[in-house]
């Protein structure tokens, strides 16, 4: 029996399945598997012989039953891979007549989302034997991958492997890796039945042009020339015709009907016989039919032995799934039909249909009371993007005596401070208390949240959505629960705190003590409770070295109305300070402190309380810190010490400071208008105009400059615009330009209500003015500042930078980064010469994670590919044999590492430029390829 691996793809199907490994044995959590190899999976029994005969077809066992797939997704995927892992089986349902269900106690049979050594496989078609894996490790978590997997777990074996397939591809066998020539031997004739369906070389489960190849630009299949397909296989998008055709026929699926998932539509039968629809919302929605079957069905009176012309409803999946009802006609002929949940089959068999005219309409409706101590619920649409103008509320009602727990398992609504837009309010108890659309009771959430749990009061929580008419992001999976506090049970054995979580409780400890390895005794340590006006801390041991894996806790308490001045006169704390993963300081809610400072560190409380946290990891120890601390009194909360804008408190004293647009007046407490320009060097932020959110003053001239880092452009978003109006903007109006200062290219002059388009500097400045005249005022704008990667540069004979990321030196370049540098000689004649002075890029023997490629010209051609590199080797010197090179940084969505700096100029042209191909280090091209495509 087969399991299957990500590179590999077929159309024809089977039943049975076994693995093969890719790389070395490895035990497979199934206990009779042992080893994978492509994305198949073999028994290790038959390990020693390729290929194991097996009958296709006629292993119907192999075939999911009513083609229900019951799944199960691993606890340790993020809710962005099960967000995608729903769109890839929805996917499927979408076309076929497949259905991907959660599993339930009653299903002995079903697939597990996890992460297995092979990487990407999975078994062919349904084992029999309980779970069964489905692997999305490392770089596999891509849409087209997680489609391909699915389609192995229909019942596909790869394309290539048909027993046809030498009258339509060619297989380069030196070209392939030592030990995976197997994965391209053909199939016996009695192993496969391709359904009378021909060679597909779009299908899904096809082999792309260099699946196991020994180098980069090595071939290992490519279609027969006289096949009259040049196009590119292996696509990883979307399902193929041809592989939905042949689903439909190994799964018989009804000629008519088909699945449905839109919020609303209309049923027609096409043609006389048996048609099943499938039709699918969101968790959390109820679907409803209206049944008229005026068109379909003859004026009889009962069902009693009917079995032409009846319209049957069923609450679930399929045509098995308990009857909701049977129409056949008579008086009663109009109804109304709700589903209990999610899903609702209907099976029609009829003799003389009208095509042209619906039987039935159907739409789906989110909300509701639910009742239950467990459940999904979804937004609209779900997993696609919720439409404009939703409004869904749902009451969650559990057992008495209980609380509702909420898991934010996936969560991405469209971003606003203040939630404006869509938003998800929550709120304790019934729908009643949704008064003022819930803003005096309950909580609200927009934007994205990884992962959140929200614990209600009692055993009822509403929840409220809502959407605007703009904007549609991919909405959210929300799972709830019933909850118990066992903190409040005799299970709680904590010696100080109990601190109840979902499904549990974990014991705490007061400040000055730590957690024992029982998990519920506390020991005396480091750290401790301080009420003075002042003191000091330090790290254990201070000033030698702190130990191993300690934890101190202080908590500084000075009296009401004063602030707490803490000053660190040393700090050796390891690591880089803005990556604190191993040892750390942390004062408050404020970001995590490591590294070393050679001057003292200086921190405010807003507050009269604060917490300081330190913790050191197992390895490496450091000097470690020493800090004073001395409460002052905040002048600032009487009457703002009669500040007229901002009162800052400062130590034994305090300073008055204005609004953007104002300056300091002679008595150092009012504002007057003055000098409005602004230097902005961050890589990314917020500005608004003065007074904002205030109208801004009459009279302005304001300019802001952005620098960011050489190589990156910036992107300029504004999300609030309210500037006077005039048909070409005379009286007040927001200037932009491409540069560094108002002689530089104009951008575009704005005013008025609608905001301007998104802007896009062409070079690592840009330059904004506001000017407004001396009548009338508004609101303003506020608009948002990011650094994007790439862009059009010119080497001069002065040498420029390019840095892989704003924040090189201050954190590791970002996930899922695709950033193309375009560097142009500045005089004719003359090339351009790159050198790297840093370069750490995420390490790869093929360099297929993160890497980046320099060409030779304007193109990212193959012909023009200087070299691919990755690994922390500095590449040699590169220039270019004409005007022009390119540089492209690429990044997936796993490790990042400190990246890159290169320098560019112009230089003497080189006749030719050295190519290396994939460099870890420094490689030697492969020998005796069978099909280097860089010859044709």
């Amino acid at each position: 029996m087969k399991i299957v691996k990500n590179h590999v793809v077929p159309v024809y199907t089977i039943l049975l399945f076994v693995v093969i490994d890719l790389v070395q044995p490895t035990l497979i959590p199934f206990s009779s598997f042992s080893e994978d190899a492509g994305d198949i999976r073999f028994r290790r029994f038959y390990r020693n012989s390729r290929r194991v005969s097996r009958a296709a077809t006629a292993k119907k066992e192999r075939i999911w039953p009513e083609g229900i797939i019951p799944f199960v997704i691993a606890s340790n995927f993020s809710g962005e891979h099960q967000h995608l892992f729903l769109r890839a089986m929805r996917h499927w349902e979408n076309y076929t007549c497949v259905s991907f269900v959660p599993r339930q106690a009653h299903h002995k049979h079903y697939i597990t989302f996890t992460v297995d050594k092979c990487g990407c496989c999975s078994y062919v078609g349904r084992r029999g034997e309980g779970p069964q894996a489905i692997s999305i490790g490392k770089n596999c978590d891509k849409f087209g991958i997680v489609v391909h997997e699915l389609g192995h777990v229909v019942g596909f074996w790869h394309e290539h492997t048909r027993p046809d397939r030498d009258m339509y591809v060619d297989i380069f066998y030196k070209s392939i890796q030592t030990g995976q020539d197997y994965n391209f031997e053909k199939s016996k004739p009695d192993e496969v039945d391709s359904l009378d369906e021909p060679y597909d070389f779009s299908s899904i489960m096809h082999y792309a042009r260099d699946t196991f190849s020994r180098g980069a630009f090595y071939d290992t299949i490519l279609p027969k020339p006289n096949s009259g397909f040049r196009l590119e296989i292996g696509q990883r998008v979307q399902l193929s015709d041809g592989d939905i055709r042949q689903t439909k026929k190994l799964y018989k699926c009804s000629e008519c009907g088909g699945t449905l998932m839109q919020e609303s539509g209309n049923l027609a039968v096409q043609q006389p016989g048996m048609c099943v629809w499938h039709i699918i919302s969101p968790q959390g929605h109820t679907i409803f039919l209206n049944v008229t079957g005026s068109t379909l069905l003859p004026p009889t009176t009962t069902c009693t032995n009917e079995v032409d012309n009846v319209i049957s409803v069923r609450d679930g999946v399929s045509i098995s799934s308990p009857l909701l009802d049977r129409v056949c006609g008579g008086s009663k002929l109009f109804r109304t039909i709700a589903s209990s949940g999610n899903r609702i089959t209907i099976q029609v068999q009829s003799t003389h249909p009208t095509p042209s005219l619906p039987f039935a309409t159907y739409y789906a409706i989110c909300g509701g009371p639910i009742y239950a101590n467990k459940g999904v619920i979804h937004s609209p649409k779900y997993p696609e993007s919720y439409p404009p103008n939703s409004d869904c509320q749902w009451t969650i009602h559990v057992d008495e005596n209980s609380q509702v727990a909420i898991e934010f398992v996936y969560f991405h609504l469209e971003q606003h401070k203040e939630c404006i837009y869509d938003r998800l309010i929550l709120t304790e108890g019934s729908s009643k208390v949704l008064k003022n659309n819930g803003k005096e009771t309950s909580e609200t959430f927009c934007g994205q949240i990884e992962k959140k749990t929200i614990v209600s009061k009692t055993n009822q929580l509403s929840l409220r959505f809502f959407s605007d008419n703009s904007v549609q992001k991919s909405g959210f999976e929300l799972r709830f629960s019933k909850e118990l506090n066992e903190c409040a049970t005799d299970k709680n054995i904590c010696h100080h705190y109990c601190v109840n979580t979902v499904g549990g409780f974990k014991c705490a400890c007061r400040v000055g003590y730590s957690l024992s390895a029982n998990g519920f005794s506390c020991d005396s340590t480091c750290g401790g409770y301080l009420k003075a006006s002042n003191g000091s801390i330090s790290s254990p041991n201070f000033p030698e070295m702190y130990p191993n894996s300690k934890t101190c806790v202080w908590e500084i308490e000075a009296p009401e109305g004063y602030h707490i001045f803490i000053n660190f006169t040393k700090f050796t704390v390891e690591g880089m300070k803005t990556e604190c993963a191993y040892d750390y300081v942390k004062i408050g809610d404020s970001e995590k402190l490591c590294g070393e400072y050679d001057k003292p560190l200086l921190f405010t409380t807003p507050r009269n309380r604060v917490r300081i946290e330190f913790s050191s990891d197992s390895s490496v120890e450091r000097d470690g810190f020493f800090a004073n601390f001395i409460a002052d009194f905040d002048e600032c909360q009487n009457n703002n010490a009669g500040c007229e804008h901002v009162c800052q408190n400062r130590l034994g004293s305090y300073v008055c400071t204005c609004n953007p647009g104002f300056i300091l007046s002679e008595d150092r407490h009012n504002c007057k208008e003055g000098s409005c320009f602004f230097e902005v060097n961050a890589p990314s932020g917020e500005i608004n105009s003065p007074n904002y959110p205030n109208d801004y003053p009459k009279g302005q001239n304001c300019s802001w400059h952005f620098v960011t880092t050489p190589g990156h452009r910036l992107m300029l978003t504004f999300s609030i615009f309210q500037v006077e109006e005039h048909a070409q903007c005379k009286y007040d109006a927001v200037s932009v330009f491409d540069g560094g200062d108002d002689s530089a290219q104009l951008a575009g002059v704005f005013c008025g209500l609608t905001p301007p388009p998104l802007l896009l500097s062409s070079s690592n400045e840009l330059y904004l003015t506001f000017s407004s005249d001396a009548s009338v005022s508004r609101r303003g704008f506020q608009a948002q500042y990011t650094s994007v990667c790439g862009g059009r540069l010119t080497a001069e004979s002065t040498p420029g930078h390019i840095y892989s990321h704003a924040t090189f030196s201050d954190s590791k370049y970002g996930k899922n980064q695709d950033c193309t540098w375009s560097v142009r000689a500045k005089s004719p004649g003359r090339g351009v010469r790159i050198q790297f002075s840093t370069f750490n890029v995420e390490s790869e023997e093929g360099c297929q994670y993160d890497y980046i490629e320099i060409y030779d010209g304007s193109e990212a051609t193959v012909e023009a590919l200087v070299g691919r590199f990755c690994g922390d080797i500095i590449p040699e010197v590169i220039s270019s044999t004409g005007p022009e090179l390119l540089l492209i940084m690429h990044t997936d969505n796993a490790e990042e590492e400190k990246g890159f700096v290169a320098e560019y100029r112009e230089t003497t042209r080189s006749s030719s430029t050295k190519r290396t191909y994939v460099s870890r280090t420094r490689h030697n091209p492969l020998e005796e390829p069978i099909h280097d495509r860089r010859r044709e």
